[in-house]
């Protein structure tokens, strides 16, 4: 697993933190997948989940509840770190910075295409 290489080696490539919060987001009705991209480094997280009933979002643009309750979620999480500087000590708060799959000759979402390779 990810987690107990980057322990073996020194580096964060899944830091509890970031995985602490992946694990309450999978919590969530209609999540699907929650996790850190990449090699971690404390700036991202991915979410994977199936629309909800839709709802306004609260500032009037197109949401759906699972995409609103995970926002929530993510708004008022709230971790303290280690207070050393060079391990970003502090609080840690987070952005949700929510982005949707583009329609691809009108299908939405996830779907299989041939891309003619």
């Amino acid at each position: 697993n990810l987690r107990c290489m980057g322990e073996a080696a020194g580096v964060p490539v899944e830091p509890k933190e970031q995985m602490d919060l992946a694990d309450a987001t999978m919590k969530v009705p209609g999540v699907i997948a929650a996790g850190v991209p990449g090699a971690g480094g404390y700036d991202a997280l991915f979410v994977l989940y199936m629309k909800g009933i839709a709802t306004g979002g609260g500032d009037g643009a197109s949401s759906d509840e699972v995409r609103d309750t995970i926002g929530e979620l993510w708004r008022n999480w709230s971790v303290t770190k280690d207070e050393d500087p060079k391990k970003g000590g502090g609080v840690s708060t987070v952005c949700p910075l929510a982005v949707r799959a583009a329609g691809s000759g009108g299908v939405h979402g996830l779907c299989e295409t041939d891309l003619g390779w």
